[in-house]
Order: C-alpha cells, then structure tokens, then sequence
C-alpha cells in the first residue's frame, strides 16, 4: 500500500470515529436537515481554503486573504447601503479585491518580496482602509431589502443551498484547472522549483499573481456568504476564516502529500464537521477553536513526517 493510501485510509478511519462519537451524542447529528445545514457551513470554509490552496501550489503563503475578505464584505454592504443592487456590489466588490490580490502577487512575485511579511502587512492595511466604508461601525441600510441574503439563504430547485452550489461549482473549475490543465502543472511546478519552471519558460510572476488574486476573491466570496447570512456588514467576520482556511489545506497536504483540491476538501469537510458536532452538543467556541489549532499543528507534522524522522535519525547518530 503507498504512502498516500495509508493516509488515506488512516484519515477515514478518524474521520469515522468522529462521526459516530457525534452520532452517539446527538439524536440530530445524523440528519438531512443538519447535514445540508453542515454542508451550507462548510460552504464558507471549502471556498477559503480553496483559495488559499493555489498559493500553497506555488510554493507561498498567503496572510492577507481574511483581511481582504473584510474588505469586500464591507465594500460590498456599502455599495448596497447607497442605492446599488447586489449584482452590482458583490461583482464591484471583487473587482476592487482583485486588484488588491494582484498587488501582492507583484510584490511578491516580482519584486521578490518575502511572501509571509508582505502579505501580512498589505492584509493589516487593507483592514484598516475597510473602517471607512462605516467608521467601524455595522451597515444595517437597505441590507435586507435589497435582496443580498439570498446569496445565503436561497436554494436552487428549493432543497440545495446557494452557498453549496457555488462551492460545487468552484471546486469542479478549480479542479479542472488545478489538475486536468497544463496551467495546473505550472502552478506546482512554480511551487516545486521555480527556476527550473522560469528556465523552463514558464512565467513565474504571472502564476503568482494569479495564485493570490484567486487566494484574496475567493475568501471575499466566503466572507460575502457569512455577511449575507448575519444580515449586516460587519468589518470582523471575515477574521474567523484564516485558521480554518490553513488547517483545511495541510489536512489535505498530510494525506495527499502535495495542496490539491480534492484534499483541501476533505480537509475543510473534517473541518466543518467537528464545529457542527461541537455545536450541536453545545461545547464553547474556544473548545473548537482549540480543536481546530491542533488539526493543523497536527496536519503539519504529518505533512513534514519524513523530515522529521531524519532529523531525529540524525540526531541520534549524531
């Protein structure tokens, strides 16, 4: 059995267990209406992560993308509290954020910048240019007659959630892209080794780019889902999003050795149902926010095994 089977299966078995401890807990765990209530959840993770998962193809990370989703949510809530339609805001709302993502693919990308400090520091200045839309405070004008909450409570064909239909559909375009393309095969092959790949007549700084112009609007979308479910533009909802987003694409890193969509799926599925079991039995937020830390603490580890054991055979040796 190869290495990524093993995980597989070891990842299952887990996943397994934490569906029949909640099952045994909680009488509504193991319902459709939960499920698809679960699923609507995920929705909002899966789209970040999966954003974030191109940047980890091409070898960075990316700190900024839960600040820029503040800032379209904000932009987008402000468009809609001066008379624009939602159409309008939230298409508006992710041009703005594509120029922002496209700004820390050139620093990055083209100026060699180094990718943790750079993000961070565009993210927190981005965060702070989102409290002028309100001052700080929430946008409650016109946000619920405008029609902006059916982005999160509207179903396609009355049963599926329009948060899940849009995850659907940028996981399948992510995934022809990201492995049935030869575009995909750049992305890694930027990630893996970049000068071969620029040797190799690839354009580096353009996949950058577009690694974390694809990062900064699909975290936007997540965000916009959340703000349309809470009914106000809320400068903070978008904060939750970066350690979940994280631990959803290294739990697909440890099993698949490599970020691919598929993985940061499962991952953010594993993610999402442990707060939907923890939910449901009432434990507290932090008790969550503690799981969740440790999945990746652990997803890393995992992803990095075969460095760490020749560290410690080393050490040993030594």
């Amino acid at each position: 059995m190869s290495e990524v089977n093993k995980s597989l299966v070891a990842f299952l078995t887990f996943l397994a267990a934490i569906l029949l401890m909640f099952t045994l807990q909680s009488e509504y765990f193991l319902t459709v209406s939960n499920f698809l209530q679960a699923f609507k959840h995920l929705s909002i993770t899966a789209i970040a992560a999966l954003g974030l998962c191109f940047v980890v193809a091409v070898g960075k990370a990316d700190m900024s993308f839960h600040f820029f989703s503040c800032f379209a949510a904000m932009a987008m809530s402000y468009f809609i509290s001066i008379g624009y339609g939602p159409v309008f805001s939230v298409l508006a709302s992710l041009l703005l954020i594509a120029s922002l993502g496209l700004l820390n693919g050139i620093l990055v990308g083209r100026f060699g910048l180094p990718d943790m400090v750079t993000t961070i520091g565009t993210g927190t200045a981005v965060f702070g240019l989102a409290y002028l839309f309100s001052g700080g405070r929430y946008i409650y004008r016109n946000f619920i007659d405008s029609g902006i909450m059916q982005l999160n409570d509207g179903k396609l064909f009355g049963t599926i959630p329009i948060p899940v239909v849009v995850m659907v559909a940028l996981y399948f375009l992510s995934w022809l892209l990201l492995h049935k393309s030869k575009y995909g095969r750049n992305f890694y092959a930027v990630g893996n080794k970049p000068l071969a790949a620029r040797f190799s007549g690839i354009k580096v700084a353009r996949y950058l780019a577009i690694a974390f112009v694809i990062s900064a609007l699909f975290a936007s979308i997540a965000n916009m889902v959340q703000v349309s479910a809470q009914g106000k533009g809320e400068i903070r909802a978008g904060v939750t999003l970066l350690m979940p987003a994280w631990a959803a694409v290294f739990v697909g890193i440890s099993i698949f050795k490599k970020p691919t969509v598929y993985g940061t799926f499962i991952g953010a599925f594993m993610i999402s149902i442990m707060q939907n079991g923890f939910t449901l039995l009432s434990v507290p937020f932090y008790y969550m926010d503690f799981v969740v830390a440790l999945s990746l603490i652990g997803s890393i580890i995992l992803a990095n095994f075969d460095v760490i054991t020749t560290w410690i055979n080393k050490k040993r040796r030594g």
